[in-house]
């Protein structure tokens, strides 16, 4: 797309929307959303980025987005389980209804969201190469 108002307008418009889906998988078990939700927002985001400003960023970024959710999804699950394994009183416990109120599971949430936005930009890599 050659619009350029478009390419401008959306570069300040891009900031929000991933500060929106971070927003929306940091507070997943505070409020509706998590995982899933916020990396919808993403995955979305940026492919309006790359269907906006070209396709050469493919071979670059082929695999490193899920790669680096697999690694948060597994780092979580096992903090999640070392913290499930110590007594109460060692273990991290914050407030309830705050952001950290529940440990890790931020850490899983940020990974499962990372794993949705890579899913859907997979499901857009597979599209574009049967042209």
């Amino acid at each position: 797309m050659d619009d350029y108002i478009t390419r401008v307008v959306f570069r300040y418009v891009l900031l929000f929307i991933l500060l929106y889906g971070l927003y929306i998988i940091l507070h997943g078990h505070v409020s509706p959303g998590g995982g899933f939700a916020g990396g919808m927002v993403i995955g979305m985001g940026l492919l309006l980025y790359f269907l906006l400003f070209g396709l050469e960023w493919r071979a670059k970024l082929r695999r490193l987005p899920m790669d680096v959710a697999l690694v948060f999804i597994g780092l979580g699950g096992i903090l999640e389980a070392v913290k499930f394994l110590l007594p109460h009183e060692h273990g991290p416990v914050g407030m309830p209804g705050t952001l950290f109120s529940v440990g890790i599971i931020s850490v899983v949430n940020f990974g499962i969201g990372l794993l949705v936005a890579s899913t859907i930009l997979s499901i857009f890599y597979l599209l574009v190469e049967e042209d």
